[in-house]
């Protein structure tokens, strides 16, 4: 067992699958892809579901379940939601010794979930998104073995001053930015050699590095350049890759039914750094991120799908189709 502090985003999500949702074309919107439903329109929901979400649970819960002992750092609000949220997460029993309370609103995603199980969510990140440096027991941080680090929601500084302690104090650190981190191009990039592992989906890369799409291997072979240490690229249903010392594993994915994909990410992430901490090879812990993924997709919300160790144990007796190249 080792021990992570996962750092980021903490929000209830409010979870709504209907058969109503339309997936629809459109040059209008970026991606080409659009769920929508007509305005003034009213639609039943099959599902609902209202859990903890945000990077920063889902990561903290998944790690948990699969053996290491987790302390939580992110902030939520002096409302009934927060409550609500402690007590979920207390009852997955992660530590939330170092989780901040504000005098706002704890934050709220609404994820509306099509047949399909793709989805399209609006966040209000309230509290979430103002965790503060100043409140953190940083002799504390000192005990951990690995810092984990999901969206920030932009804020650069503390992502760089985060990054300086860890070097200082020999801790390990994993990063799987968000969008406003990711729009920060250079300073970013500038922080890539500094990451023990630096995780991203295809579509991020190609625009963080202003690199083709298709072009899978020149995003890799930048990213090695600039000095990853371990890089991990998720690439939906197709599968994902990590790179280690220029070695470039590609796997598929699990072929499972996806009833919902939020939380794919970080589950998938979270695999990926469990099986590092145990000491696995790149090739049982790119697995160990795809079937936590996999398994994850096939409940409604970011946590019911998670493994447990045994759970993983079963997951990782499958084979997979891998390939294997040097960049």
């Amino acid at each position: 067992m080792q021990k992570v502090v996962v750092i980021g985003a903490a929000v209830m999500d409010v979870l709504l699958k209907s058969n109503g949702l339309k997936v629809v074309k459109g040059h209008e919107v970026p991606g080409g892809v659009a769920m929508c439903e007509m305005i003034g329109g009213k639609l039943e929901a099959e599902e609902s579901l209202v859990t903890s979400g945000g990077g920063g649970t889902n990561v903290a819960v998944a790690l948990h379940r699969l053996g290491e002992a987790v302390k939580m750092i992110s902030r939520i609000g002096s409302d009934d939601l927060g409550e609500v949220m402690i007590k979920q997460l207390e009852r997955e029993g992660v530590d939330l010794s170092m989780l901040q309370k504000g005098e706002g609103r704890t934050g709220v995603s609404v994820v509306l979930v099509s047949p399909d199980g793709g989805r399209s969510i609006v966040t209000y990140r309230g509290e979430s998104g103002l965790i503060d440096s100043r409140e953190i027991d940083w002799e504390e941080m000192k005990k951990a073995d690995w810092i984990q680090i999901s969206s920030l929601g932009g804020e650069m500084e503390f992502l760089e001053d985060i990054v300086t302690f860890a070097l200082t104090s020999g801790l390990k650190i994993g990063v799987n930015p968000g969008k406003k981190e990711l729009e920060q191009k250079g300073r970013l990039l500038k922080l890539l050699p500094k990451f023990d592992l630096f995780n991203i989906n295809r579509m991020e890369a190609s625009l963080l590095l202003g690199v083709d799409y298709e072009d899978e291997k020149e995003m890799v072979k930048k990213m090695v350049d600039m000095g990853a240490k371990i890089l991990s690229i998720t690439d939906g249903k197709r599968g994902a890759s990590v790179v280690v010392n220029r070695r470039w594993l590609k796997m598929e994915a699990f072929s499972v039914k996806s009833v919902d994909d939020t939380g794919a990410g970080d589950a998938f992430v979270s695999g990926v750094v469990s099986g590092i901490l145990q000491y696995r090879n790149p090739e049982d812990f790119l697995k160990m991120g795809l079937a936590n993924g996999g398994s994850q997709v096939t409940k409604l919300g970011a946590k019911d799908g998670l493994l447990y160790k045994d759970e993983m144990d079963k997951w990782m007796m499958k084979k997979l189709k891998m390939t294997e190249e040097w960049v």
